[in-house]
């Protein structure tokens, strides 16, 4: 019994990793900014859509695509240390009526932005584009350590085998860099 499960486990996961990423999708233009006021990320899911999905939007369907971002800190060995995540939701629904795309963006669940647009090309940017999202905060960082954001994009969710969820999108993007606060002014800087 064992023997024959292996066999269809393995193949289940032949055919999964090759349907696992939407064809040409990726994480691009990845750039983590970190001020006073936040961890400030910038990202660009480049060819995220395919046919099903601009099918699936024309037809009325609400489509939502799942941006994971995680902010990680390496320790050599042992598996990296999860600072902080965050997700990103972005939602389209086109209006048959209307000739109009309602769109929203949810980080964590809460609404961060909403827009009605008429314009294909800027529904798809609202979709993959995300300039300087405060995402996270520098307090959760150790000065002079270095750490890395990473982020990863769902287009689709399916159930392999009507059991095992199996996201389709794309693969994991990272940006390393080194926090290194900025300096209080000091006594004889004040003086000057």
């Amino acid at each position: 019994m064992a023997s024959s499960l292996c066999p269809a486990a393995s193949l289940a996961l032949l055919l999964g990793a090759s349907a696992a990423t939407v064809e040409g999708a990726a994480i691009e233009e990845l750039v983590p900014v970190v001020r006073d006021d936040g961890i400030f990320v910038s990202f660009r899911a480049g060819d995220a859509f395919n046919e099903d999905i601009e099918r699936a939007i024309q037809t009325g369907l609400e489509v939502n695509f799942r941006y994971n971002v995680e902010l990680k800190r390496p320790r050599g060995i042992w598996l990296d240390l999860q600072v902080a995540r965050r997700v990103i939701s972005v939602t389209v629904t086109y209006d048959n009526l209307t000739k109009r795309y309602k769109l929203t963006r949810e980080i964590d669940g809460k609404i961060d932005a909403t827009e009605v647009v008429a314009d294909a090309e800027a529904m798809r940017r609202f979709m993959t584009t995300f300039e300087s999202l405060r995402l996270f905060e520098p307090s959760a960082l150790e000065p002079n350590d270095s750490y890395y954001v990473r982020v990863k994009g769902v287009m689709r969710e399916r159930n392999l085998l009507l059991l095992i969820p199996w996201d389709i999108g794309t693969g994991w993007k990272e940006a390393r860099f080194d926090y290194l606060p900025s300096s209080p002014l000091s006594p004889l800087s004040l003086m000057r």
